[in-house]
Order: structure tokens, then C-alpha cells, then sequence
């Protein structure tokens, strides 16, 4: 996979786990280590498995989802509407729209990217090296 594609794939998982942080209003991080991130929240924990342009999401409250990457949009089938449903990248920005109503926009500036979502939460997510930290405001 080329430098753009490890950049999108980086993005779209930090995308997916801050849905999830912000379904569950918490803050925390995540840790990749090859084809697996491992993910520590207050209250949840979880992981991703990547096979080729598959990703397997499992989380320790008993919710999962299934991403496929098609170039610029992936589609998520989740155990839950909150966690079921498609983005498209332009750019920098990639734009979601989830199963629950939900709409979300996320967009990337340096190292920090800033996720906003139509139910009025918002949150930061900063990387550094193999982790990212994620802020709930």
C-alpha cells in the first residue's frame, strides 16, 4: 500500500473510532501495530483486523462493524445504526452518513483532525507516531 493509501486508511480508522468515542461520549487512544489497532476508552476497549481492503471491528461492549474501502468511500456494516453506513473522502475532508441519521464531517489539518457531527457532538483526534489521542468537547 502506498504512502496515500496508509494516509486514507489512518484516516478512516480514526474516523470509526471516533463514532464510536463519541457514541459513547468518551476520550482516549488508540495503539497500531501492523494490521491491527487495539483501542482503550473510560468504559470500552476494542480492535481491528485489516485483511486486504477489509477491516473487522470488535468492541468490548459487544458491538462490531465490517468496513470495505472501494478508493475514496467505505462502507460500514455494523451490529448497530450508529455503526452502519458510508463515508466519501474529498481532499482532506470525508464526509459520513450513518444509519442512525447521523451526518458527519471530518477533516484533516496537519496532525490533528476535527470531527463534527449533526447531533451536535465534536471531537479532536491528534497522532503521534503509532498512537492517537482523541479529545470528546
Amino acid at each position: 500500500m502506498g504512502s496515500r493509501g496508509y494516509s486514507m486508511l489512518r484516516s478512516l480508522l480514526l474516523l470509526l473510532l471516533f463514532i464510536l468515542g463519541v457514541v459513547l461520549a468518551q476520550s482516549g487512544s488508540s495503539t497500531d501495530l501492523g494490521n491491527s489497532s487495539f483501542y482503550n476508552f473510560d468504559t470500552f476497549s476494542g480492535s481491528r483486523q485489516s485483511v486486504g481492503n477489509i477491516d473487522f471491528y470488535t468492541f468490548s461492549d459487544g458491538s462490531s462493524t465490517t468496513r470495505s474501502r472501494i478508493e475514496s468511500t467505505d462502507i460500514y456494516f455494523g451490529s448497530t445504526p450508529s455503526l452502519s453506513g458510508s463515508t466519501n473522502q474529498i481532499g482532506n475532508t470525508t464526509f459520513g452518513t450513518w444509519q442512525d441519521g447521523t451526518t458527519s464531517t471530518h477533516q484533516s489539518i496537519g496532525g490533528t483532525t476535527f470531527h463534527n457531527f449533526s447531533n451536535g457532538k465534536t471531537c479532536t483526534s491528534n497522532r503521534v507516531r503509532l498512537s492517537t489521542f482523541t479529545n470528546r468537547y
